[in-house]
């Protein structure tokens, strides 16, 4: 099974009201950070559980395919809520799930592979003795962080669970940078933890006119979790409409069906992905994987000398 990542972003206590006060910093553009960091690291199914400002910022990171989870009540919930909302959705399609809050954007993409190596039931990366974020935990422990009534957070439910956790010594400062807690949060990003710069890629199958690409790859992927078309169209920030003429496309290029519905009810019945539909994702995801892996090692070849 895949690995998927929850970031936490509703407001208070984890996210996006911690950069309000700040005068050069976007919390979208902290949050689009985290995103490619994850997915250069071969994280694809992302979760942004959204509730202050949601709006602005299921806008903003629209169209890069994660998966929003709105919190009504985020005001009184606390972080260890916004990951049992996150784990509960992605449980059943990922073995292994990171948690991180907004407001901790400057982890590396090779602190996420050193991650994914270690095979504890959590695993918690450390810097100069110091704990930090993300957090990666198996998808079992659910249940167990959701049981939790303790006043320690998820810290305290993966406690009491009992597992395993390796915590990880890794040089990466960016692991306990919090735009909360540093009073220059904008000059530490821009100075200690640049971005570097990537090439990214953009893959869509095209017949008679451009009919599969990233988009239609996570509405497919939450209607096989929800089992029905508006909700997922909800769920990725897309309309129904537009969704509808997702599918209706590719059925149409592909000369098959790939979303089996069956019509009633106020919310537009159940729909599930067909046999077609499932080979069809496969070979997508891997001509992306393959796509990304060659022009990452083709840019660093041509541009090597230039950063």
């Amino acid at each position: 099974m895949k690995t998927g990542a929850v970031i936490a972003a509703a407001g208070v206590p984890g996210g996006f009201s911690s950069y309000d006060t700040m005068e050069n910093v976007d919390a979208a553009d902290m949050i689009r950070r985290m995103i490619f960091s994850f997915r250069r690291a071969g994280v694809a199914d992302i979760v942004v559980v959204t509730g202050y400002k949601a709006e602005e910022t299921e806008r903003k990171l629209k169209k890069l395919g994660v998966v929003f989870l709105r919190s009504p009540s985020y005001e009184t919930e606390q972080l260890i809520d916004y990951a049992v909302r996150g784990f509960s959705y992605l449980r059943h399609s990922c073995r292994r799930i990171f948690f991180c809050p907004a407001e901790n954007p400057l982890f590396t993409e090779e602190t996420i592979r050193l991650m994914l190596e270690q095979k504890a039931p959590v695993v918690i990366p450390s810097y100069e003795g110091k704990k930090g974020h993300p957090v990666l935990a198996d998808s079992d422990l659910t249940d167990r962080i959701a049981a939790y009534r303790g006043d320690r957070g998820l810290k305290g439910a993966i406690d009491a669970s009992g597992v395993q956790v390796v915590v990880l010594p890794v040089g990466d400062g960016g692991v306990i940078a919090s735009a909360r807690r540093e009073k220059e949060f904008e000059l530490i990003a821009e100075k200690q933890f640049p971005q570097d710069i990537h090439p990214r890629v953009k893959v869509q199958l095209v017949k008679n006119e451009a009919f599969f690409g990233p988009g239609m790859m996570v509405l497919l992927k939450q209607i096989e979790v929800l089992g029905n078309i508006r909700e997922a169209c909800e769920k990725t920030g897309m309309s129904y409409s537009k969704g509808w003429t997702l599918i209706r496309t590719a059925e149409k290029e592909m000369g098959c069906t790939i979303v089996e519905r069956s019509p009633g009810g106020k919310h537009g019945g159940t729909a599930r992905v067909t046999a077609s539909g499932r080979r069809l994702m496969d070979k997508y995801e891997k001509l992306c994987r393959e796509a990304e892996a060659y022009t990452e090692k083709r840019y660093r070849e041509l541009f090597r000398r230039e950063t």
